[in-house]
């Protein structure tokens, strides 16, 4: 069945044809290639039509329904969302037509732009999340209104405001779940990998920061370039312990006798050593190994869970977090100071949590203690961060 053109899809359109010439040839169709009229803040636009011959047709809205779209720029669509559309802008334009399809061309064409970096099979969740959030912001911009659209008088100043920060709560939110979406895809991605993949990868990485760094002591070393070479060294070790913290024992034998390499060519090059042979760094490896054998222990441990104030801490040894659940949800003072300790909404655990440390038991207890006034006895936070810390072994 032919789709015939209309406001609500023309934007979209590559090729038309004439509806009464079904065996017509394509013609190229442009959206709103004709400036017609230009007033104060405002434009009239006409579509121009070509022919296979090159002759320029120009068809206005009106006369749309007299052709019938071949081919799409793209086949991704929200036109079923167009009336909420014009309701949307109905109390903020004069327009609210045109503003409906230039925002619902805008949304269509981020979508086709995110569709490019996902997997083919998360597709079709993506466009139908992202065409309910579209359907909420309608609803939410349909609420607000313009004096100048809706006249001055008695002008509800105070609601229009309220409305006015819900859609734009609203559209921040939308933002949000655009940002979680890709991330949640890409580690998604991440996990299907096969485990060599995935080493092989992070060890690219950690190769290429170590010549970064390594590039830039050289000239430090031979050019005299204007650095501190001790800031340099400094920050590279820094990265090798966090490697070292995670039990990345592999990864640091790697990077040892890549950095071995290095300082052999460095010195037949007239540089020094990046690591000197007594060195810290030469040690990363057996702290590796004891951070290893301690997650290997503490993943077969049983997890610790304690009931007090209104929620449940669990310290989880398997996945190396400490866990805060809520009976519900906190109050806003309470989330902001989660944020501000660093502890990380999960939603498939549903929880609030962070790596588990010895700090981190004392920031649920500051988090627990101080509640939505964010106040607490320090004495009493000393005490409840020993207490998670140390568990029921007290």
């Amino acid at each position: 069945m032919e789709t015939i053109l209309s406001i609500k899809n023309c934007h979209r359109a590559k090729t038309v044809r004439p509806v009464n010439q079904p065996d017509s040839p394509d013609y190229t169709f442009d959206y709103r290639a004709i400036a017609k009229h230009q007033g104060f803040m405002y434009c009239n636009y006409a579509h121009k039509v070509t022919s296979p011959s090159g002759e320029e047709i120009e068809i206005s809205n009106y006369n749309l329904k007299e052709w019938a779209v071949t081919s799409w720029l793209y086949e991704v669509s929200l036109e079923n969302l167009y009336d909420a559309g014009v309701r949307a802008f109905s109390g903020t334009s004069h327009t609210p037509e045109d503003r409906a399809v230039q925002y619902i061309r805008d949304y269509e064409k981020e979508i086709v732009e995110d569709l490019k970096e996902l997997p083919e099979a998360e597709h079709e969740a993506y466009i139908e999340k992202y065409r309910e959030w579209v359907a909420t912001l309608f609803s939410k911009h349909s609420r607000v209104m313009s004096a100048m659209i809706v006249g001055p008088a008695k002008f509800p100043t105070k609601r229009n405001k309220s409305a006015s920060d819900a859609y734009d709560t609203a559209y921040r939110n939308f933002r949000e779940w655009r940002d979680r979406f890709f991330k949640g895809v890409q580690r998604r991605m991440e996990a299907a990998k096969p485990q060599d993949q995935r080493e092989e990868e992070e060890w690219q990485a950690v190769k290429a920061r170590i010549m970064d760094t390594a590039r830039s002591i050289f000239g430090i070393d031979t050019r005299n370039e204007p650095y501190n070479r001790t800031l340099f060294v400094s920050n590279l070790y820094n990265r090798m312990e966090t490697l070292a913290k995670n039990g990345k024992v592999e990864m640091l034998r790697r990077a040892g006798e890549f950095i071995k390499e290095l300082n052999a060519k460095f010195k037949s090059a007239g540089g020094k050593p990046i690591f000197t042979d007594r060195h810290k760094f030469w040690k990363l490896v057996e702290k590796a190994e004891e951070t290893l054998a301690k997650q290997t222990e503490n993943a077969n441990r049983e997890n610790e869970v304690f009931e007090m104030y209104s929620c449940t801490i669990v310290k989880n040894y398997e996945e190396d977090r400490l866990q805060i659940f809520h009976e519900g949800k906190p109050a806003p003072e309470v989330i902001s100071l989660l944020k501000k300790e660093a502890w990380r909404w999960s939603r498939n655990n549903a929880c609030w949590q962070r790596q588990l440390t010895q700090n981190a038991c004392y920031s649920a207890a500051r988090v627990i203690l101080g509640g939505p006034n964010g106040t607490y006895d320090v004495s009493e936070v000393s005490k409840l961060g020993q207490k998670l810390w140390h568990g029921h072994q007290e």
